[in-house]
């Protein structure tokens, strides 16, 4: 009895020292367990809704578990609290970050500098200098048997302004002044004809003149109850002209050479969250350079060290669906 005392007190010991956390992932955790665990850490709670979701939506046939069988819950949890403890991870985001500058600053300047030569270079050649398109009337065609509006055709006024105009297209869209999300650059145009109504003119004119284009569908059901006075207080109408032919020369946005990578960078950049976009490209395209964005540097090198902490469990939380296939 006295040999099994100590043998006694050792099993007692291992039991009331080991945690519910210890167990692999694919054991079950009884309320208890989790009761137990979430009072000893709250964040504990996160971790598990977490592991439950990867086994339930990603890790869905016994294939599909066999790399992950020898992972325990508590692994997992220490990534997580290491990724959450801000006193550890902060100082090195603030290191990354100083890194980026260094490698990546100087270009994200140079980017800048030469988003501003091309709209310069775009404003100066822009095909606005040759004539002015103004919205000056909405004229509509009424149901006689009934109040409905059958079509509405709006009225541009046309302006030359550097000699007669031989055949042009522009194109306009309306866009209501409530409508934040959709906020666009200046520049927008150089890449959103899907959103506008193309108006062509193939009739010369040398003095103002106003010209009529019937509205589609879409725009029919904003312009029906307007008058041109209450859309320009609620919408802007924006306009571009892309094709122009003047003294026997057409001349198309086209040839202003404006690098593509350009006009897709100035679609995003008064997007908040994603006014970088496309620096990459340009950097590339214009710059003959390599360039990587602040957040996606610092969230690799962050990566790296996840990996490089626990790299199974750090590759069971980013686990996708077409990963464990």
């Amino acid at each position: 009895m006295k040999k099994l005392l100590p043998l006694l007190v050792f099993t007692i010991f291992i039991s009331s020292c080991s945690s519910p956390t210890d167990k692999k992932i694919f054991e079950k955790l009884t309320v208890e367990d989790l009761k137990t665990a979430i009072e000893n850490d709250t964040l504990f709670k996160s971790t598990y809704q977490l592991i439950e979701f990867q086994k339930d939506s990603v890790l869905t046939t016994e294939l599909d578990k066999v790399k992950w069988s020898d992972l325990t819950y508590s692994r997992i949890h220490e990534l997580v609290e290491f990724a959450n403890d801000t006193t550890l991870t902060k100082p090195l985001k603030e290191q990354f970050e100083k890194e980026w500058k260094s490698k990546y600053g100087i270009v994200a300047e140079q980017i800048d500098s030469v988003s501003v030569y091309w709209k310069k270079y775009a404003k100066e050649n822009s095909l606005d200098q040759y004539v002015k398109v103004e919205l000056v009337s909405l004229d509509k065609d009424y149901y006689s048997y009934s109040s409905g509006v059958r079509s509405v055709n709006l009225g541009f006024k046309l302006t030359p302004l550097k000699g007669k105009i031989e055949q042009m297209r522009f194109g306009y869209e309306i866009q209501s002044k409530l409508d934040e999300d959709n906020e666009k650059s200046e520049y927008s145009y150089l890449l959103s004809t899907m959103d506008y109504s193309w108006c062509r003119m193939s009739r010369p004119f040398s003095k103002p003149t106003t010209r009529y284009w019937e509205a589609n569908y879409t725009n029919e059901k904003i312009l029906e109850s307007r008058s041109v006075k209450t859309l320009l207080r609620d919408y802007n109408v924006n306009i571009a002209v892309d094709e122009i032919r003047i003294d026997g020369k057409n001349i198309d946005r086209d040839d202003l050479g404006i690098p593509k990578s350009i006009e897709r960078h100035w679609e995003y950049e008064n997007k908040e969250y994603l006014s970088d976009l496309y620096m990459d490209d340009v950097a590339k395209e214009v710059l003959g350079k390599n360039y990587v964005r602040n957040y996606e540097y610092r969230n690799e090198k962050m990566d790296s060290i996840y990996r490089e902490k626990d790299k199974l469990a750090y590759e069971f939380i980013t686990l996708k669906k077409d990963k464990a296939e």
